[in-house]
């Protein structure tokens, strides 16, 4: 998909505003990996075709490579094996493979439905900014797929900021963002139980919701509080907070923003930091370690502390299988940008804390940045490059394809106690 993307837009830009090679690849990795780091304007350097192109790899990127290619699958009425669906499971999250076909297709569903109905509210904020129908519906389109895929991709040059103090556009994106971070079985719960009030939510999703729910509020706080005298300043008071809740929820891998992040101060930068480094939820269209791995953390953290013998949630005992994935995502995830942040600091001479906060921007698929994207070495834009892929991908699935598993042993060795901490 990369590579076709690349072709594309290469063609198609090329009599208007030729692309180089480095940032064609970097444009279209940032859409299919649904980031929205850009190191060309979208609205203005690229054409409407190649607009296009960027719109259709964020779709594809956002719903997943093996949603897409099974849906098209569908579409041409193939038959799809049990090793494709046994992908699929493992995607969504299921445990079996059962009903995966069934799943997809609301799925899908979910995705239109969602898309068009922000669409509609977007047109009609659009309409109300003084855009004239036909581009008030382009505009519409383009961002209401970007902000449930949680690209972050933006026509305009300032991403969100001319719409910094209105209700509609930020209003309709945030929920977007949200939907779209919660992860497709979340979703599907929430739309199934519509109306049946016996319908529960399983552990999983009550988690997810409840994770979200405090990064939200923590970040609307925290960052609403750091900013209030220094980039929110020339607001009033319910602007300011408004703002606050923007900034706080589209760190979550969406990088749309309404006030640029160049402007926060140190502590609204480590706070925007943190909440990218976590990102959205399991199956979802976002990125970052995720919000069930933060929640798991916390969990074993407090049950560890109370000297719980086992980590117990909601009367529910968490394996120790869940910890050590948990552990290896956290240790592998952190690692990976430690390695980029050192090689983008070998590359580039700029200030350390916008290379990491670009850092973790890519590794996130966030697309958030502070200015200097578009200042990088073509060496520094293939880092960057590498981080998207692998942040979308999962870093810990991109090892398990590579390193060859050990087999079990017929040997159990006996305890040993390390002292830690």
């Amino acid at each position: 998909m990369i590579a076709a993307g690349t072709l594309l837009l290469l063609l198609l830009n090329e009599r208007s505003y030729p692309l180089r090679f480095v940032d064609a690849l970097f444009t279209a990795t940032s859409a299919v990996c649904v980031t929205g780091l850009v190191v060309v304007d979208t609205g203005k350097d690229l054409t409407p075709a190649s607009q296009a192109v960027v719109l259709l790899l964020i779709q594809l990127g956002g719903i997943g490579v093996m949603t897409a290619t099974t849906a098209l699958s569908l579409l041409m009425r193939e038959r799809i094996g049990l090793r494709q669906r046994l992908f699929l499971a493992g995607g969504f999250g299921m445990e079996t493979p059962s009903g995966v076909i069934r799943f997809l297709r609301r799925i899908l569903l979910l995705t239109v439905t969602v898309e068009a109905i922000g669409a509609v509210f977007l047109y009609a904020g659009f309409i109300r900014a003084g855009f004239s129908p036909s581009r008030a519906l382009y505009n519409a389109l383009f961002h209401s797929v970007s902000a449930f895929c949680n690209a972050g991709f933006s026509l305009f040059s300032d991403s969100l900021a001319g719409f910094s103090q209105s209700f509609l556009i930020p209003g309709t994106v945030m929920v977007l963002i949200l939907l779209g971070g919660l992860g497709f079985i979340v979703l599907s719960e929430l739309t199934r139980g519509l109306g049946r009030r016996t319908e529960k939510l399983s552990m999983y999703s009550r988690l997810v919701l409840l994770t979200t729910t405090g990064l939200v509020l923590f970040g609307a706080f925290a960052l609403t509080l750091c900013e209030w005298n220094h980039s929110l300043a020339a607001m009033s008071g319910g602007w300011k907070i408004w703002n606050g809740f923007f900034a706080s929820i589209t760190p979550r891998t969406a990088g749309f923003d309404t006030v640029a992040p160049s402007t926060f101060t140190s502590a609204g930068i480590f706070i925007t930091i943190m909440l990218m480094i976590v990102g959205a939820s399991p199956g979802s269209t976002g990125g970052g370690f995720k919000t069930t791995t933060l929640a798991v953390l916390l969990v074993s953290t407090w049950n560890n502390l109370r000297k719980s013998p086992e980590i117990n949630l909601w009367n529910r005992r968490l394996s120790v299988r869940i910890l050590q994935r948990t552990v290896t995502v956290v240790v592998l995830y952190i690692g990976t940008i430690g390695l980029g942040l050192t090689a983008l600091a070998l590359l580039e001479p700029l200030p350390f804390r916008s290379l990491l906060f670009e850092t973790v921007s890519a590794m996130g698929t966030v697309g958030l940045s502070l200015g200097i994207t578009m200042e990088l070495s073509d060496a520094g834009k293939i880092v960057l490059i590498l981080l998207m892929f692998w942040g979308r991908v999962g870093i810990v699935t991109f090892l398990y394809g590579l390193l060859k598993p050990v087999a079990k042993g017929k040997v159990s060795y006996p305890d040993a106690e390390i002292p830690i901490g």
